[in-house]
């Protein structure tokens, strides 16, 4: 028996991920028949500018140049999702999304839902660095754009010996916060962004699936002398909210290959 008969007669579940890949790219009608790559592809422009963007299903499978069960699934994945919507007399239209810039991520509206002190429980003051005597103020706030939950933000704020933990917080922007009420200035932060799966409290307060995908951020903010502030923690409905950056090669000596230069609050070892 020859290569190709052995290969026909494995199980369809024991078949290699590659040959199974190149047995479906082998489309001679259509440039691109991998969901993958066309769901990629739509979801991105979808971003961009899915409000102007007509979804036929016609026009997708030119204009993606892919066939229609292919464009079909990747439309019922964007569904599940909630980049659009199908429905039978309204047709498939795209859903509002917001564009955030990393740098400029408290767009929000804010509902209070709580705020206490904490005290200063060891893993705070390690991550925070607090000196002794400084204590932790939780404010936990609803997220929302034209009263629709988009997530929750959990802001642990630094307080010195002198700062009262009495304020009145109405605004979602920690380092508004921390500038108008606590009289702190801000130098910078450092933010990393994951993904995460709501769970089942985050699901039932932004009214979302338990699982639904979230974009988590985490972000550390730092006064003008270096000393950690707060801690902020964000999690977004991941079908409503997109995070844009516009970086820059200019100035690296690599020509582009190697990490941008800092933005100008990062301290360096001549600051």
């Amino acid at each position: 028996m020859d290569a190709g008969r052995r290969e026909r007669s494995q199980p369809a579940g024991r078949v290699r991920p590659e040959v199974l890949f190149q047995r479906q790219r082998q489309t001679p009608d259509r440039l691109n028949n991998s969901a993958r790559r066309t769901y990629d592809l739509l979801r991105s422009t979808l971003v961009r500018n899915g409000r102007s963007m007509v979804l036929e299903e016609r026009d997708l499978v030119e204009g993606l140049s892919a066939s229609r069960n292919t464009v079909r699934a990747v439309l019922q994945q964007l569904a599940r999702e909630g980049f659009v919507t199908r429905e039978t007399k309204n047709g498939t239209r795209a859903t509002d999304l917001l564009l955030v810039p990393v740098e400029e991520f408290y767009p929000f509206e804010a509902r209070l839902l709580e705020c206490r002190s904490l005290g200063c429980p060891p893993l705070m003051r390690d991550r925070l660095h607090l000196p002794a005597g400084w204590t932790v103020l939780m404010v936990e706030s609803l997220l929302l754009q034209n009263d629709l939950p988009l997530g929750i933000q959990v802001n642990y704020l630094a307080l010195g010996e002198e700062q009262s933990e009495d304020i009145h917080v109405d605004d979602s922007d920690v380092i508004q916060i921390l500038e108008r009420h606590l009289g702190v200035c801000i130098r910078g932060s450092d933010c990393t962004i994951s993904a995460v799966a709501a769970d089942e409290q985050t699901a039932a307060l932004v009214g979302v699936e338990l699982g639904a995908p979230m974009i988590c951020v985490d972000d550390v903010i730092v006064d003008q002398d270096g000393q950690p502030r707060a801690l902020s923690h964000i999690r977004v409905r991941g079908d409503r909210i997109a995070l844009t950056a516009v970086l820059s090669a200019q100035g690296r000596p690599d020509g582009g290959r190697g990490p941008a230069a800092p933005p100008p609050w990062v301290p360096t070892e001549s600051s």
